[in-house]
């Protein structure tokens, strides 16, 4: 499985214009357990963008997002812009497959990590170069927030 960490909202902004129609796809697996493409960051990032005037027309929560299952996602024909809540494969698969759609990552990889469903965390097992300092950081599951070694949210 791949964490996430959301994008600063001014860094998905400057990908778009007020004439974009936004659908915004989220993943239900790798993202949202690390707290970054489930349903709620979908509907705050939704009502974030159209408190400023962005058209966002509908939202998709997909199992995987980096499989054929994002296919399943009918967008609307108005729509000419996709951001993706996932992993960087999740939004290959989305520019591949909405070739003909301006596709906007919401998300950027820190690295593998593994999920302890008892404790509801996630570690980062093994992050990427631009992450090497959160390697054997704890995550509550599904909100992304750091846990310290006590097992207490850091503030």
């Amino acid at each position: 499985m791949i964490f996430t960490e959301t994008l600063t909202y001014d860094d998905i902004k400057k990908n778009l214009t007020k004439d974009d129609v936004i659908a915004i796809i989220g993943c239900s697996s790798c993202a949202r357990m690390s707290g970054t493409g489930g349903e709620k960051q979908m509907k705050d990032l939704a009502m974030q963008l159209r408190g400023e005037g962005f058209n966002v027309k509908e939202g998709f929560s997909i199992n995987t997002v980096c499989t054929p299952k994002v296919l399943q996602a009918k967008l609307d024909p108005k729509v000419n812009t996709v951001i993706t809540l996932s992993c960087s494969a999740g939004t290959s698969n989305a520019t591949q497959i909405f070739a003909e759609y301006k596709v906007v990552s919401g998300c950027s990889d820190v690295g593998l990590m593994t999920a302890n469903k008892n404790e509801g965390t996630v570690k980062v097992a093994m992050p990427y170069d631009n992450y090497k300092e959160t390697k054997g950081n704890t995550y509550k599951m599904f909100t992304g927030e750091l846990v310290n070694k006590d097992g207490e949210v850091e503030k």
